[in-house]
């Protein structure tokens, strides 16, 4: 009779996603029961599917000569079954949380083993019981649905085929093979998390309300990661009405929330190495809606802000402000930091037709009424500028009725001449200074690019 733990390893080798004959699989084994009975199942099923088998075990070096007879007993093993083993050191960086530091250490020696083996993928041997923790870990960590699907059978390159098999499955199969396995003995430490909930929460939960937990949860986490799926590419396919290029518009908001929380966190992840939170796209939302001032810090180091309609990703968690002076001389080109230039032509006869006045980014003035030398600057504290017909205003107020985005303020070029009076903010508006008029005689020109 065909044990529970082959008959789920069957059906996970027919599963959407599965290895298909002629793939090479590295088999991550630690020498503990799941890994020991992932092993051992593969090995006698793997090759009559046609898949190429190798073994892979990661020694960190917590628990010093116990460790090193992890790796032996996975050697040996490895060898009775004909199958080539890779052992690698997975130093853990320094940090907080030693299990989650000690996971990605084993994962990038995995993936550096599969390399090096020609592997398309990773074995991993999580189980049903895995899976509850992990569910029920995320729960109580405030996660969402994508956090709530728990881990998916198939992800990349890494492949869980035990997630329908039980420790109980996994056991049984040990018992009737009469395999030996090791032991970790930090699995019983209670000062980690996932202990404590493997040995007081969950006994607790199926003794005191449901006798089938593992099963209720795992199907829960099914079926959130299906509908994850979906919103997820439900989500895609709007992302392109919002994004403006590097930037994303704030109708973003017109979207039901869940697409909105969607849209939002993959336009986060694009840009950003470190993983984005909920409580970070929240904060995005408010930003967008009008409800967060400023701008918000998101991983990366970087800050979102909102400049008009859309939202723009800057990096660093604050503005660099720094004020530039450029002289300007006849006839030459003004580079500005932000990306601008300014062109400005020599003194030249005035035309029958010439306008009196040009805002926006051209601008012409009376060459014989220019103080000289003339500079182009960023905004200082306490600017005003005298507007033809309007008055004298202060430059904070001009940049705000023009909506400049704040932290693009810094950047905007300020036309002075000697005297320190401002004769055009380039782009904004036109000072009442070196106005044409029908005195003039010669004129320059300017052009903002």
């Amino acid at each position: 009779m065909t044990s529970s733990l082959l008959r789920a390893l069957g059906r996970a080798l027919t599963a959407p996603g599965a290895p298909r004959a002629g793939e090479h699989v590295l088999v991550a084994a630690s020498g503990g029961p799941d890994s020991t009975a992932l092993l051992t199942g593969l090995a006698h099923v793997g090759p009559e599917r046609g898949l190429a088998l190798s073994v892979g075990h990661v020694d960190h070096g917590l628990r010093g000569a116990e460790s090193r007879a992890d790796a032996q007993a996975v050697e040996a093993l490895a060898e009775r079954l004909g199958l080539a083993c890779r052992v690698r050191v997975g130093p853990i960086e320094p940090g907080g949380n030693l299990e989650s530091r000690a996971r990605a250490a084993r994962h990038r020696a995995l993936a550096a083993m599969a390399t090096e083996a020609g592997a398309s993928r990773i074995a991993l041997a999580h189980t049903e019981d895995d899976q509850v923790e992990t569910v029920l870990l995320r729960l109580l960590r405030g996660a969402g649905r994508r956090g709530l699907g728990g881990m998916p059978a198939v992800r990349g390159r890494l492949w869980r085929p035990l997630l329908a098999a039980t420790r109980a499955d996994v056991r049984r199969y040990l018992a009737d093979q009469g395999l030996p396995f090791s032991v970790d003995r930090t699995n019983a430490d209670l000062r980690y998390a996932r202990n404590r909930l493997r040995r007081l929460v969950i006994p607790l939960l199926t003794r005191e309300f449901n006798p089938r937990l593992g099963a209720a949860v795992t199907a829960l986490a099914t079926r959130l990661q299906d509908e994850d799926e979906f919103l997820r590419n439900a989500a895609a396919v709007r992302a392109a009405a919002h994004c403006r290029g590097d930037a994303l518009a704030t109708t973003v908001l017109e979207e039901p929330p869940a697409l909105a929380r969607r849209i939002v966190r993959a336009w986060l992840d694009a840009a950003s190495p470190r993983r984005t939170t909920a409580a970070d796209v929240e904060r995005v939302l408010r930003l967008a809606a009008g409800e967060h001032g400023g701008n918000v810090a998101v991983p990366g180091p970087g800050r979102i802000v909102r400049e008009g309609d859309v939202l723009v990703r800057r990096a660093g968690r604050d503005p660099v402000r720094r004020a530039f002076r450029r002289d300007v001389v006849l006839g030459g080109i003004v580079e500005g930091p932000a990306g601008w230039r300014l062109e400005v032509s020599g003194p030249r006869p005035r035309g029958a037709e010439e306008m009196t006045s040009l805002s926006g980014s051209v601008a012409r003035f009376d060459a014989e009424a220019l103080a000289l030398p003339l500079v182009v600057r960023s905004p200082r504290p306490g600017d005003r500028i005298r507007i033809a017909g309007v008055g004298t205003r202060k430059l904070q107020d001009v940049l705000v009725d023009a909506k400049v985005p704040r932290e693009r303020r810094p950047e905007v070029p300020v036309l002075v001449d000697a005297t320190g009076t401002i004769l055009w903010v380039a782009g904004i508006v036109r000072g009442a200074e070196a106005r044409i008029g029908p005195a003039t005689g010669r004129v320059i020109d300017m052009t903002l690019r």
